[in-house]
């Protein structure tokens, strides 16, 4: 099991400033899950204040924006795009340059892909799920659908954990809202909420493509 935190990102020197469009104020960028973790993709955390607009190309591959909280507007010029609300997901179009423009104080996640050895890349699939406090089986249900990672962006969750690293003790972490996780491949974990309505924005694996199916590249990688 690995904890990803906003502790952690500091210690990794991953705060840069945004320099945005607007003159009212900086957002910031942390980057919670590194590219360094292997997992084929980073994950950012964008902060940016009320009436900022923050520039935003997108490359060749598809990536995958989460609003956390508040609200953001995505513009190409003058026409708007989508509006995002805290809990919606927004997949851009690659090879597209566009503005996001905060409503009111935003965070935003985004995930960016990055190409493997044989050129092949993508962000997996977002899922925003409540758990509330009692309900069982929900680390069971998240590893059938192939959960890649999952922040905690709402409440408090329980995580407990027993893996081949760790000997066969039973581990345990609070996750907070900003702290994230990615199970290993031979992890027994369960997750519980202490509080009904925590919530979880989870990375699911893309579901497989039959080899002799074609479509376009970002059809079949959009989450």
């Amino acid at each position: 099991m690995r904890i990803y935190t906003f502790f952690h990102a500091h210690q990794r020197g991953d705060l840069p400033h945004l320099k945005t469009a607007t003159t009212n104020g900086f957002g910031h960028c942390l980057c919670v899950i590194p590219t360094t973790a292997g997992l084929g993709h980073s994950c950012d955390y964008i902060h940016l204040r009320a009436g900022d607009c923050y520039p935003v190309t997108v490359a060749g591959h598809p990536e995958w924006w989460a609003c956390l909280q508040g609200g953001l507007r995505v513009l190409d010029g003058d026409a708007e795009r989508a509006v995002l609300a805290c809990g919606d997901i927004h997949t851009p179009e690659v090879h597209q340059a566009v503005e996001l423009q905060a409503v009111v104080d935003s965070v935003l996640v985004r995930a960016i892909p990055q190409a493997g050895e044989a050129g092949h890349c993508n962000a997996g699939a977002a899922e925003f799920i409540a758990i509330d406090a009692g309900e069982a089986e929900w680390a069971q249900h998240l590893h059938a659908r192939g959960l890649v990672w999952g922040v905690c962006h709402r409440g408090v969750l329980n995580l407990q954990w027993r893996g081949g690293a760790s000997g066969g003790d039973v581990q345990s972490t609070y996750l907070q809202p900003g702290m994230a996780f990615a199970p290993e491949p031979d992890d027994d974990y369960c997750i519980d909420a202490m509080l009904s309505g925590a919530g979880l924005l989870c990375c699911m694996q893309p579901a497989p493509v039959p080899s002799d199916a074609y479509a376009p590249q970002g059809e079949r990688q959009a989450a």
